[in-house]
């Protein structure tokens, strides 16, 4: 089903999809909402694809759940299938970030990234969430890229309200452009956010030491 070199989303068909821990297996272990709180379907990047026993193709699928690097299995019936043409490559060395469409750089931006105390966790990620902002001067600036990881050195619930997210937000701060000052978030001038605006959901996200 995967081609060599193409990248898949999965959306699901129903309101909760079923994750299995292998292709095959009659029970789900967890039930994943198919939207984001702001009600935007999730696209799922899938990794690959098997058949079980009775010939069904099934879904390996990347999690946006904590801790990073959760994975899952879904019946290829219980979702339609998008290809993604576009992707997200942020360079933490060089503090830059290039949106590439059809495999050609649209959009080059010079950003902050996590602070030497909370890091920015290189990985693969996948855009989870698209949420405008109501305060430009607040600290996510005028526009999120929620992202389907964490940060992997702030302790839920104790040390963030909640499981700290990773996201490519805003900041009206131009000091900030190529310094490690974050708390693990990627910041964009708010200025040049709207290149980053028409990013599709599911677009992946590679976050490069």
């Amino acid at each position: 089903m995967l081609a060599r070199g193409e990248t898949l989303v999965a959306l699901a068909r129903e309101p909760v999809l079923g994750v299995h821990a292998a292709p095959g297996t009659e029970r789900a272990y967890m039930g994943l909402d198919a939207a984001n709180p702001w009600g935007q379907p999730l696209r799922l990047l899938v990794i690959r694809d098997a058949n079980d026993e009775d010939g069904d193709i099934w879904l390996r699928i990347q999690l946006p759940i904590w801790p990073n690097g959760q994975v899952g299995w879904v019946a290829a019936s219980d979702v339609r299938l998008a290809e993604a043409d576009e992707r997200v490559v942020v360079d933490l060395s060089e503090r830059r970030l290039v949106r590439i469409r059809e495999g050609k750089p649209v959009a080059r931006l010079e950003v902050a990234i996590g602070s030497a105390v909370t890091p920015t966790p290189p990985g693969r990620y996948f855009v989870w969430a698209k949420v405008p902002t109501d305060r430009p001067s607040g600290p996510y600036g005028s526009f999120i890229l929620g992202l389907s990881g964490f940060s992997e050195s702030i302790e839920p619930w104790t040390e963030w309200p909640g499981q700290p997210r990773l996201a490519i937000h805003g900041t009206d701060d131009p000091t900030h452009a190529g310094q490690a000052v974050s708390k693990g978030c990627v910041r964009v001038l708010n200025s040049l956010l709207r290149s980053l605006r028409g990013v599709p959901m599911g677009t992946p996200v590679d976050i490069q030491p």
